[in-house]
């Protein structure tokens, strides 16, 4: 009878080992694929860029790419029939400019593109206006709506691009009769609130 419950016991012990070892490797098993289908998620939204001979990442790219996500050699079109690249720090620079192409290896030029200085993110007031200040922008194109001033009593507001551009000439013709109508002491124009439609005060153009 004696054995008998020593038989049984040992078989509990060995049954009870055997769910332990079941449950641990359905765990393991489980973790193993979660990590599999994890991975392949995060590949998928991560380009997956080739490499030169020279160890450089090179691809396609779109307007929304983030910086982090950009390779070392961008691709901009072809001449000849040849792919032509535009390395990361020329892509990515704040000025409109001529900057090399190479071919996929990035050191053979094989020509030069038209870098378009990159538009900043102005903030917005509540009538879609940007606004910020004509300093910060790389240039005229890319200034905000919303230019900050200061006005002719000293108070700090925003004038309105169009207002402080002024009238812009079609023709030649044109030109000349807006250059003969200017005053010598310049003009005056509209200082605004953030929001671009509340006048504030005044800011003077031009003149001495």
């Amino acid at each position: 009878m004696k054995n008998v419950r020593v038989y049984c016991n040992g078989i509990r012990k060995l049954i009870g080992l055997v769910i332990i070892v079941c449950v641990v490797g359905g765990v393991l098993e489980y973790q193993s694929l979660f990590a599999k289908s994890t991975n392949n998620q995060s590949s998928e939204h991560s380009p997956s860029y080739l490499e030169n001979e020279n160890g450089q990442t090179y691809g396609s790219v779109n307007e929304d790419t983030p910086v982090e996500l950009l390779p070392d050699l961008i691709h901009m079109g072809s001449i000849n029939g040849i792919a032509g690249y535009v390395l990361n720090k020329d892509y990515l620079s704040e000025l409109s400019r001529n900057v090399p192409l190479y071919d996929v290896e990035g050191v053979n030029i094989i020509g030069s593109i038209r870098i378009g200085a990159k538009n900043l993110n102005y903030p917005k007031n509540k009538n879609g206006q940007t606004y910020g200040s004509s300093s910060d922008a790389a240039s005229p194109e890319a200034e905000p709506e919303l230019i900050s001033a200061i006005g002719v009593d000293g108070t700090a507001g925003y004038v309105l691009k169009k207002d402080l551009d002024g009238e812009q000439p079609k023709s030649p013709q044109d030109a000349i009769a807006i250059q003969n109508n200017r005053s010598p002491d310049g003009r005056d124009i509209p200082l605004y609130d953030v929001e671009g439609t509340t006048v504030i005060g005044v800011f003077h153009v031009g003149g001495k």
